[in-house]
């Protein structure tokens, strides 16, 4: 029952990355016009700083699951190196599934509501002289924050079944 959910979340995890891949690649030709505009063009843009601040934290937010997937995010062993490995395996089960997973779910739901009501109202950003609108930047934090949501929950499911391998499993890049 756990392999069908958890290759779900891992494809969502995929899915969550690829976007990040394309916010990188619209930050950089972003800032490449805007250097150009800038230095050749005598003719700066007023939207690169809002491009360039929603793009860098939709990269860091919708690559969030992928990095926890891949098990390669920041980890402070200081105390869980010298717990016994069973030990160890409960910390990340209660850490996972009884701290982060609620902590997340809840930033998620405030994040869907944020997206949605900027959605509804055309929400637009009022202290920046482009004034975009806000909603595409928090449905990114909203999608980011469920994808990496749910891959704190598989994380911690594959911890309760004891699953040590789960980086290694089979998830295209």
């Amino acid at each position: 029952m756990l392999q069908p959910i958890s290759k779900l979340i891992d494809f969502i995890a995929l899915v969550s990355s690829r976007l990040a891949e394309m916010a990188a690649a619209i930050l950089v030709t972003a800032m490449v016009w805007e250097v150009f505009a800038r230095y050749v063009l005598h003719a700066p843009t007023v939207w690169a700083f809002d491009v360039a601040y929603m793009m860098n934290g939709a990269i860091f937010l919708l690559g969030m699951a992928w990095v926890m997937r891949q098990n390669e995010h920041i980890s402070i062993d200081v105390v869980r190196k010298h717990l016994p490995k069973s030990l160890a395996g409960i910390s990340d089960l209660v850490l996972y599934l009884l701290v982060l997973f609620p902590l997340f779910a809840v930033l998620s739901k405030v994040s869907i509501y944020k997206a949605w009501t900027a959605w509804k109202l055309n929400e637009v950003e009022m202290v920046s002289p482009w004034a975009p609108l806000m909603w595409p930047f928090y449905a990114c934090i909203a999608v980011g924050l469920i994808a990496f949501t749910l891959q704190l929950l598989a994380h911690g499911l594959r911890c309760a079944v004891n699953e040590n391998n789960h980086a290694e499993a089979e998830v295209s890049p």
